[in-house]
């Protein structure tokens, strides 16, 4: 090869067309060599001498890989099906569903690298299978989970079983919530985060409702809803018309929690990203904090992508699907602030809980709700008199305060949606129905809003 060696050659190789697939065949063993190689994305790497088998299988791999996959993948599904259903049969505890749940997002990992939709559809079956099931096992637990310590870790235990065991540590401690992040979503930027932390990954079960104004003032106080606005009715606002009001108080609310539990490390550092100027003003002050013992951040960016993808037409396209919802999750991390304020803690050697407080579920079917003009607007979960439901599609509580809850008056009740089902009246269906189907919601009953990720991330050593 005169004039140019084999990876000059490969440059300009890739310079014409990208994809291309090459073999590159070579006397040469030399590391520096296989990793210009490797780096110049080759298909293959054969040392010299060769046979034409040798050559023959390198090609066959390449045109044949995907083929091969899919049938391998598709093979491996089956089993998975197979046992799933047996599991499903079986009396499944909570610690059964968080399996369940974990080996399901591990398919959707699979099955997005592999472009074969008869299979995509059938994974999708099973979930809504799966989701069926778990919703009528929290509807049949749920009450009694809250009067017992035989239960999944909620909401509110997270500061006593996770923040405050590390802050005897004596290292900084970032409590980061990213309000509305899916088990799946955390999933896809996992990869980033393992680069700068030694991760442990747990789970956790959201209360009902899963929707901020009750899971995520649950994690601050470590307290029920109704407890909240017993204790602290100055912070507990009772118009549903102005829900997000109630998480106002969030930094109080965890300050007392704190100082509930014995901990005498003072008033804590609390910061809510709503835009992209805060996002940048934590990303540059995160050095000056490595004397802080608390530092608490929620960053409200993917909740607010779930709520605008429901009235864009951009965002509707863009995030057509829950594929396209990881992907997306991916590529807002690569490039936010938060990534660096992540990269500045990692340096500070701090510890980083990373969790969220509700994950969302795209809703496909929709349930008629009968109810008057005084109950609360919300999509997934209703709160007013005397509502009236399909007990298939939804929980009704009748009794608020055996569930946590509080009520407004004598005859207040809730509706939680079960499965995938969103709520619609009957007078205006079709209105509604052309307004939320397919979209993300939550405050429901699923595995995505309800089985939760909580990440404790330490600083590789």
């Amino acid at each position: 090869m005169p004039g140019m060696d084999g990876l000059s050659t490969l440059r300009e190789i890739k310079k014409i067309n990208n994809v291309l697939p090459v073999i590159m065949v070579t006397k040469s063993e030399e590391e520096g060599i296989m990793e210009g190689a490797i780096a110049g994305q080759i298909a293959d790497y054969l040392i010299k001498p060769i046979n034409p088998n040798q050559l023959l299988i390198a090609i066959k791999k390449i045109f044949e890989a995907d083929e091969i996959r899919r049938n391998q993948i598709g093979a491996q599904y089956a089993e998975f099906s197979a046992q799933l259903n047996q599991r499903l049969f079986s009396n499944l505890g909570c610690k059964d569903w968080t399996a369940i749940y974990k080996d399901l997002i591990n398919w959707d990992l699979i099955l997005d690298d592999i472009n074969d939709q008869a299979l995509f559809h059938t994974h999708f079956l099973e979930k809504m299978n799966c989701n069926a099931e778990f919703s009528n096992f929290v509807a049949d637990n749920y009450k009694n989970w809250l009067k017992s310590d035989d239960r999944p870790q909620l909401s509110f235990d997270l500061v006593s079983d996770y923040v405050i065991p590390e802050l005897k540590n004596k290292v900084p401690v970032y409590l980061i919530v990213l309000d509305c992040m899916r088990l799946d979503q955390y999933r896809a930027i996992e990869p980033y985060l393992k680069e700068l932390f030694d991760i442990d990954l747990n789970m956790y079960y959201s209360i009902l409702p899963t929707a901020t104004p009750y899971s995520r003032n649950a994690i601050f106080s470590g307290l029920l809803p109704s407890d909240i606005a017993r204790n602290f009715p100055e912070y507990w606002v009772t118009s549903g018309e102005i829900e997000n009001s109630r998480n106002r108080n969030e930094h109080q609310l965890l300050d007392e929690h704190i100082k509930d539990l014995g901990s005498d490390i003072g008033p804590s550092k609390y910061i809510k990203i709503i835009n992209i100027e805060e996002g940048n003003f934590v990303a540059r002050k995160t050095s000056t904090w490595k004397n802080e013992n608390l530092v608490t951040l929620v960053y409200n960016f993917l909740d607010l992508v779930a709520h605008h993808r429901s009235q864009d037409e951009i965002l509707k396209e863009t995030i057509p699907d829950e594929q396209a919802l990881r992907a997306f999750t991916k590529h807002w991390f690569l490039h936010s602030s938060f990534y660096e304020t992540l990269k500045n803690i990692a340096k500070q050697k701090g510890t980083v809980i990373l969790t969220t407080d509700h994950g969302s579920i795209r809703v496909n079917r929709a349930s008629q709700l009968v109810a008057d003009k005084e109950t609360t607007t919300t999509v997934r979960y209703k709160q007013g008199k005397n509502l009236s439901c399909n007990s298939k599609h939804a929980l009704l509580i009748k009794e608020p305060e055996e569930y946590g809850l509080p009520k407004r008056n004598i005859i207040d009740n809730y509706v939680i949606g079960k499965d995938d089902y969103y709520f619609v009246y009957p007078n205006s269906f079709h209105k509604y129905m052309n307004l939320y189907n397919g979209t993300f919601q939550h405050g429901g009953i699923s595995m995505e809003e309800m089985l939760l990720p909580l990440a404790v991330c330490k600083s590789k050593k």
